[in-house]
């Protein structure tokens, strides 16, 4: 462990971790594995949490990360469950300071919420449904 004062915690880490807490029963992931389909079929649903950018608010407190959260699923109906799971969960653990070894949740901000998006890829897999939103998550140190 460092000592270094303005060392902000990994909150990628923090978030993934905070998924993996709101839906267990799914895989979650920073980016798409190769066996995404294999995933969801298996699992019924998949959660992609990864840090975009984002900004130090306070050089001793306080990193507000953008992170895009991608769910997948068989079908829309699913795919806007786990998003709306996911953001629920998010809020829910944040109101609640959730945090591991790295650091806690500390404000969230929605700066898109859930909606239905399609890209190459997931457009030549008819039987797939995938979701975007995109949250402002504080998190802080230990």
């Amino acid at each position: 462990m460092t000592t270094e004062p303005y060392l902000m915690p990994d909150s990628e880490r923090i978030v993934l971790h905070a998924l993996r807490t709101v839906v267990p029963e799914h895989r979650c992931a920073v980016y798409l594995p190769a066996d995404w389909q294999l995933a969801v079929r298996k699992t019924g649903g998949l959660v992609i949490g990864r840090r975009v950018g984002g900004t130090m608010k306070d050089k001793r407190y306080i990193d507000e990360g953008m992170f895009t959260v991608q769910t997948y699923a068989t079908s829309r109906a699913d795919a806007s469950l786990l998003a709306r799971r996911a953001r629920a969960g998010l809020v829910r653990l944040t109101f609640e300071q959730f945090g591991n070894a790295d650091g806690y949740l500390s404000r969230f901000r929605e700066a898109t919420g859930p909606f239905m998006t399609t890209d190459p890829m997931t457009e030549a897999q008819t039987d797939f449904y995938r979701f975007s939103a995109n949250y402002m998550i504080a998190t802080r140190p230990r």
